[in-house]
């Protein structure tokens, strides 16, 4: 009796296989995890971040074993790290149970603890590079060396040192390092808003986001690149990575843009900082702003009412800005195309709406939690996809809730390795005393006058955040910068929100402008020109920070509502002056000394004193009437013709 051979490929396939149905399992596992710990308390917050954690190492490791362009040497080494983080997680959370961690903080840790702990950091910082790139852990590993260098260092930045014992006793098993509050918040809430953001485009909200965007500015000029920005606002808030958004919309946008007649590496810049301050703009804001309000104890609804304006103001400039350049370039207003009008668009998909007034309702009306809030517009979600998928094709999303899981897990793996990387920072950061010691430096540098020191943390936290995720680039950014902006006597909310918005402006920076490189790459045109260009359009996101600053009625919180209208007056003239001036053309091309009025016009409204406010408002309406006229003029003259 001859038995029927099996092929190398049908083994191969077989493999495959029962790898993907275990990708699913764990995909749904880790998501029904992280709603369950949403509700109950049986694990202690430790634990609860250990599981979170091991999860999406193991979880990334088995992506890699299913990825069909790894050597059958890379799969195999994937496979070994997997069972290895199991291990390491089953002993974490077995020597995390309160009583264990409190004989660990009298006793010390074992040799066996020192070794899984050094594990873990290395398995970190291994899957870190894997995920998010060099630079996270390379800064990472900076700050290890820091620690333990300390006396050999230059004086101003010395302390006594550590020894690896007591670093990873620091970093690996208390609640200051890796599970600190990045890790925590990505526990707590983080994935839900994933999950939330995934279900909402599984449903068919991003195109429903979409049409909205080209419904609103398709026949303004240069209508394309002002649905970018729409568009790309309205997704960026949800999906919180201004690359993910760049890929997302960028694939729709761009091919427009430069089909209307904006020069690829133009379409390209647009997109790129049209995603990047959909992070900037409530109601979600990506993760990073939950991890503000966990660091800070600020209620997350206090930060997106006072995140608003700042939001609005950012794409106010982009939006005059791409207006401008429209017009510089020629690009007329498309009359003659067919497209759906509003009402059209929303009598198709107002519902995609009810999930974010739950959210809003739940966070500013009834004051609940990021977690609960998210529990509700998930619940809100959920139903509306399901009465939709069954009235539309007469049967349950399985395939919609699975494709949700997996698109979590995966999204979520990046987000929670980077916040784990940048536990290790602000561990070492807490341990050595180094935001007090960078607080003495900035204070020293910039004389204790405060228009210096800020731009010192703007330079320090643009530096700091360059090539990270948004939410490592805030945590690093806030470890070292927010203490000495809270130290000058600028209130935690916008000390915090400033550091946040240079954080997330690195994306748009060269020379690591990642958002911009992302965008050139689908734009087809050169990554530096997109990013000296995305630099340009989104200027506006280094001036805002200074005029919440200065002019704290920006954050509505704790201010009058005379003072907020008047600071919205000033902000809103500075950026659309600044726009003007950096696009060169208001009807007609500016000359050199229009250009710098109007700047200096602009400078003049951010000021503090109102008698310079006064007069950047004369000098700025008097170049705009001055270019008014020549505009009718030159219009005059070719009608003569």
């Amino acid at each position: 009796m001859s038995t029927k051979k099996i092929s190398v490929e049908e083994r191969r396939g077989k493999y495959d296989r029962v790898l993907e149905t275990l990708i699913l399992v764990s995909a749904v596992s880790v998501t029904l995890y992280h709603l369950y710990i949403a509700f109950s308390t049986s694990f202690s917050l430790m634990q609860q971040r250990i599981v979170h954690l091991f999860c999406f190492l193991i979880m990334w490791f088995l992506l890699k074993c299913a990825n069909k362009k790894e050597t059958r040497l890379g799969r195999a080494l994937a496979g070994f790290a997997a069972a290895l983080s199991a291990v390491i997680g089953v002993y974490f959370v077995a020597q995390a149970a309160p009583m264990v961690l409190l004989q660990k903080g009298i006793w010390g840790i074992s040799t066996l603890d020192m070794i899984a702990g050094i594990f873990l950091v290395l398995l970190i910082l291994e899957v870190s590079r894997q995920a998010v790139g060099l630079a996270l852990p390379i800064i990472a590993m900076i700050f290890i060396l820091f620690a333990l260098a300390g006396p050999i260092l230059p004086p101003i930045i010395a302390h006594k040192g550590y020894d690896i014992s007591y670093i990873t006793s620091y970093v690996a098993w208390t609640s200051e390092g890796i599970f600190g509050t990045p890790i925590g918040a990505a526990t707590s809430f983080v994935v839900l808003y994933i999950i939330f953001g995934e279900m909402l485009d599984q449903f068919g909200a991003g195109q429903f986001f979409i049409d909205i965007a080209y419904a609103l500015t398709g026949r303004m000029r240069g209508g394309p690149a002002e649905a970018s920005v729409v568009s790309s606002a309205l997704m960026g808030s949800i999906n919180g990575s201004a690359v993910a958004n760049v890929v997302t919309t960028g694939t729709f946008t761009i091919p427009l843009m430069k089909k209307v007649g904006y020069k690829a590496e133009y379409a390209g810049a647009v997109e790129a900082v049209a995603s990047t301050g959909g992070q900037i703009l409530p109601p979600v804001m990506g993760a990073a702003a939950f991890v503000m309000a966990d660091m800070t104890g600020i209620p997350y609804s206090s930060i997106i009412i006072a995140a608003f304006i700042p939001g609005i103001l950012y794409y106010l400039s982009l939006g005059f800005a791409v207006y401008f350049e429209a017009g510089r370039l020629g690009i007329k207003a498309d009359t003659q195309s067919a497209r759906v009008s509003m009402g059209e668009v929303f009598r198709r998909g107002w519902y995609h709406l009810i999930p974010l007034g739950v959210l809003i309702f739940a966070l500013l009306v009834l004051g609940l939690s990021a977690g609960y809030s998210a529990l509700f517009a998930l619940g809100a979600m959920l139903s509306i996809g399901i009465i939709r998928t069954f009235l539309r094709e007469r049967r349950f999303p399985l395939k919609e809730l699975k494709d949700v899981c997996l698109k979590t897990a995966r999204t979520a793996v990046p987000v929670s390795l980077a916040c784990a990387s940048a536990g290790i920072v602000i561990g070492i950061v807490s341990m050595t005393g180094l935001g007090v010691r960078f607080t003495q430096i900035v204070v020293e540098l910039s004389g204790g006058r405060l228009f210096p020191m800020l731009l010192l943390i703007m330079v320090a936290c643009i530096v700091l955040g360059m090539g990270l995720p948004s939410t490592a680039a805030y945590v690093i950014a806030a470890a070292v910068g927010a203490p000495a902006l809270l130290n000058a006597g600028i209130p935690a909310l916008g000390a915090n929100l400033f550091v946040f918005y240079f954080a997330i402006i690195s994306f748009i920076t060269p020379p690591v402008a990642i958002a911009s490189y992302a965008a050139a790459g689908l734009a087809g045109g050169s990554s530096t020109k997109t990013g000296y260009l995305a630099f340009k359009l989104g200027i506006a996101g280094f001036i805002i920070p200074f005029l919440y600053i200065y002019h704290p009625g920006l954050l509505i919180l704790g201010t009058s509502t005379w003072e907020t209208l008047y600071a919205l007056m000033l902000a809103a003239g500075a950026v659309v002056l600044i726009a003007a001036s950096f696009e060169g053309w208001v009807g007609v091309d500016l000359l050199f000394f229009e250009r710098f009025a109007l700047i200096l016009a602009a400078v003049m409204l951010i000021a503090t004193k109102v008698v310079f406010n006064v007069a950047g408002l004369i000098i700025g309406a008097s170049v705009l009437m001055i270019v008014y006229l020549r505009n009718r003029r030159s219009k005059a003259a070719a009608g003569v013709v």
